[in-house]
């Protein structure tokens, strides 16, 4: 699943930020998205009289109207690790048989050999996702990639719009607890920014797991936990690189993950399996092509 979300953000960020730079002030982007934003903050500022403290509050705006998303994906992927427990005895028999194929593609010689075991295996691919559309297990949903399809542009918008002020070019000369320069590069916030997403993912990964791992697919899940944790190192970066006012943006924004993701631990807990001393029989698993070939 995340394997999918990547490559859905990916997506939306090139089609978002094609064509985009820190100094460009015009295009369907700036005008639909970017510009807004700006005159919002100023807005914010007008009211609260504080560009730091409007960064904080326009920042935690965007994320409340996207929390319900987040929260309903935890739901979403609840339900999906509790149907790939049930689904797993037959999964498994489905992996093992894979497994034999494998061996025997090793050992085929013929054309015609080679083509029944092909055949096979795209038989048995087709089976696991039946088994998981069954139980409701599939983790490839585009409900699952609603949340970032929804962020990415308000998101990318205010990003850019902490880069190139217009509106709210007052950002530039101003501070943030009268310590932070918001203007110019900062030291200290890419620091507090890789704190806040490190333990921001590590609590995720604690709290949330989200890895369906379908058998024979461990290695793979353990990689993408792995890549996991360049968030924290891509924004601390990315924070060190630009003006002080994104840095705030992005601690914001990571403090405010951490207490959604201990509010989708709380409504949404993680499923644990029962734990069971009996084997199963995989000759008794009733498979769903077997049961099609019965009606």
């Amino acid at each position: 699943m995340k394997k999918i979300i990547a490559i859905v953000a990916g997506l939306v960020s090139m089609v978002t930020l094609t064509g985009c730079s820190a100094q460009d002030r015009s295009g369907w982007f700036y005008d639909g998205f970017v510009e807004p934003m700006d005159k919002f903050l100023k807005f914010i500022y007008d009211i609260v009289g504080s560009w730091g403290l409007a960064i904080v509050i326009i920042t935690l705006i965007l994320r409340l109207v996207i929390m319900p998303f987040m929260l309903n994906n935890y739901k979403k992927q609840r339900e999906s690790k509790i149907g790939m427990e049930k689904a797993k005895p037959e999964l498994s028999v489905v992996q093992e048989k894979l497994e034999e194929l494998k061996k025997e593609a090793v050992r085929a010689i013929s054309k015609e050999d080679k083509i029944r075991i092909r055949t096979a295996q795209m038989d048995l691919q087709r089976e696991q996702m039946a088994i998981m559309k069954k139980y409701n297990a599939n983790p490839i949903s585009v409900g699952g990639c609603l949340p970032i399809l929804i962020q990415a542009p308000f998101l990318t918008g205010i990003y850019f719009t902490l880069l190139n002020p217009a509106h709210s070019a007052g950002i530039v000369d101003s501070t943030f607890l009268g310590v932070f320069s918001l203007g110019t590069r900062s030291y200290v916030l890419p620091v507090i920014a890789f704190i806040v997403y490190a333990y921001q993912t590590h609590l995720t990964m604690k709290l949330m797991p989200q890895t369906n791992v379908q058998p024979g697919q461990e290695a793979m899940a353990e990689q993408m936990k792995m890549i996991q944790w360049l968030t924290p190192v891509m924004i601390s970066v990315i924070s060190f690189t630009v003006a002080g006012a994104v840095g705030v943006y992005y601690i914001v924004g990571g403090l405010f993950m951490i207490v959604q993701t201990f509010i989708g631990y709380k409504l949404y807990p993680p499923y644990k399996a029962p734990k069971t001393k009996e084997n199963f029989d995989s000759n008794k698993v009733t498979l769903v092509s077997n049961k099609k070939r019965k009606k």
